[in-house]
């Protein structure tokens, strides 16, 4: 801890650095420049006028603060500043967590804990002299290719962007390791290593099932580049999704419940392997975004091309199967994003849910979950800050979707890395640097379409390294069976655990309810999302408590 001019900063563990600009002020668009980045840590500005404190935004890390006593507190944990206002859990924020349908504009604002604020990412704190605090927000910084004539040079800037993001994670002499799904983005990571004649090791985790051609195409993909394959129980046999008591591997407990404990026992296998040297872990997090159609992209389409836009329209609603009367005006919709938001939380207080619209800022329906009591309802739409002034990421549905998305999957590589660092490993992707987020955002959204290609964008940056085959593939891997597999498994204990445990005793979650819930003999798959989040959020509390 350290203090200077009435502002205390509260470091936090496992590297996370904290850095004062000391010299002249800079300008504006050099401290946006920063914001951009994916340096970790908090940085400081202050000056005559006040403080200025953000935390770059592909870090994965989050800019926690609170003011106590005219001393602002500031760190990318949480629980620091906590543990000196008061740890406190706020039963508002773990509400609404518990909503795993939650748009992410809300829930990336949300704080577990009481009198500690959070700020987005892209949003940057200011303190006056009087110690008034107000976020501002910086725009992501995407230029989008407007002219057809600069397409091919968009892609070699793409492929330029991938190429360098990767050399540069391999630039120490640590041990490379990557893992192979079978799908298209961890398959990219394993050729773009290959051409920069960088030895590697593969590893996967083996399907559930024998009939899940994911296993195949990763047997492929690894006899094409001719290398061992180091593989891994399933992910369902080794899964943390239906565990609410657990304590976290090494006792790191992450800043916010995780969303990927379905894959934790496979993340915990990788980390077991003792190396004598440092290594580097490369995953394909970020490429669905970056590559795919998103569920906004026909409504970026119809203004992309506005001349076809009539015709686009119509075969979007055949190949849907929508009303016309119900996907025009979805395709039309001009509302703004905070308006968005303001308008879900009214459709939650007044019918517990919103309507399924694909094409909205948050595409689909937002429920509350059906083992949800009452009170956590209400307090879940208790918001310290008001949804309506909250700007989007980009005035383009899709591009905002993939941003959002985005910065969700920085998180859990971050949350990978501060949970494992005694195995000396270092969870990395290529989709998540920021060049390449921008050179990728860039291109038309027509590009996201082919008729025969999967991620076409993706397979023109990799003409010439890799087969295009894997980008031809039909299929993808089925993986509903190793959920119901794991919850039949651990279905009585966590029955036990989360009727009688921490959120039950916040009174956050109907017993009742669950109790009938998992009376009947077959579990809706939505029913087991909402049993994974309840998880997440009790083997949470359970450990800081």
């Amino acid at each position: 801890m350290r203090t200077r001019a009435g502002t205390t900063i509260i470091e936090t563990p496992k590297n996370h650095v904290l850095t004062e600009l000391r010299s002249a002020p800079p300008s504006r668009q050099a401290v946006e420049d920063l914001v951009q980045t994916d340096r970790p840590g908090v940085i400081t500005l202050a000056d005559g006028s006040g403080l200025i404190a953000f935390v770059p935004a592909w870090s994965g890390q989050r800019l926690y603060w609170a003011i106590d006593d005219d001393i602002v507190l500031l760190s990318t944990s949480a629980r620091s500043i906590a543990g000196a206002v008061g740890p406190r859990l706020n039963r508002n924020s773990l509400a609404a967590t518990l909503i795993g349908t939650l748009p992410l504009g809300i829930s990336m604002r949300l704080s577990p804990w009481s009198g500690v604020h959070a700020a987005a990412p892209f949003e940057m704190l200011h303190v006056d002299q009087n110690f008034a605090a107000h976020l501002i927000p910086v725009a992501p910084r995407i230029d989008p290719i407007a002219d057809d004539e600069a397409i091919e040079e968009g892609i070699a800037q793409l492929r330029k962007s991938l190429m360098e993001a990767v050399h540069y994670r391999i630039r120490s002499s640590a041990a490379v390791t990557c893992d192979i799904s079978g799908g298209v983005d961890s398959a990219a990571n394993a050729y773009m290593l290959r051409a920069l004649h960088r030895g590697f090791n593969v590893t996967r985790a083996r399907a559930h099932s024998k009939w899940n051609l994911d296993d195949r195409w990763a047997e492929r993909i690894v006899n094409d580049l001719h290398l061992p394959l180091i593989e891994y129980p399933s992910i369902g046999s080794t899964s943390f999704a239906y565990d609410a008591t657990s304590p976290y591997a090494y006792g790191n407990v992450p800043e916010t419940p995780i969303n990927w404990s379905d894959t934790e026992g496979y993340v915990r296998s990788l980390a077991r392997r003792r190396n004598r040297h440092a290594r580097i872990q490369f995953t394909g997090l970020g490429g669905d975004e970056l590559f795919s159609a998103l569920p906004a992209l026909a409504w970026s389409l119809v203004r992309e091309l506005p001349l076809s836009s009539p015709r686009m329209a119509i075969r979007y609603c055949l190949n849907y199967r929508i009303p016309l009367r119900r996907g025009i005006p979805s395709l039309a919709n001009r509302t703004g994003y905070g308006e968005h938001l303001e308008q879900c939380l009214r459709d939650l207080a007044a019918d517990g849910k919103t309507p399924d619209d694909q094409l909205a800022w948050t595409a689909g329906a937002v429920s509350f979950p059906s083992c949800m009591s009452e009170e956590a309802k209400g307090l879940s739409l208790d918001l310290p800050f008001d949804p309506g002034g909250i700007q989007p990421l980009n005035r383009d549905r899709t591009v905002h979707q993939a941003l959002e998305s985005l910065l969700g999957q920085a998180n859990i590589t971050r949350q990978l890395n501060d949970m494992f660092p005694e195995s000396r490993t270092t969870w990395t992707s290529p989709f998540l640097d920021p060049r390449v987020i921008r050179a990728a955002l860039a291109l038309p959204m027509r590009m996201r379409e082919h008729p025969f290609l999967n991620k076409p964008m993706l397979y023109k940056a990799m003409r010439g390294f890799m087969p295009r085959e894997i980008f031809a593939r039909t299929t993808k891997g089925e993986y509903t069976s190793e959920s119901y597999s794991a919850i039949q498994r651990d279905r009585g204990r966590l029955l036990r655990d989360l009727a009688g445990g921490a959120l039950a005793d916040l009174g956050l979650v109907d017993p009742k309810k669950l109790k009938t819930r998992f009376s009947m003999k077959l579990l809706s798959s939505e029913f087991l999302f909402e049993l994974q989040r309840f998880s997440a959020v009790e083997r949470w509390v359970r450990n800081v408590l």
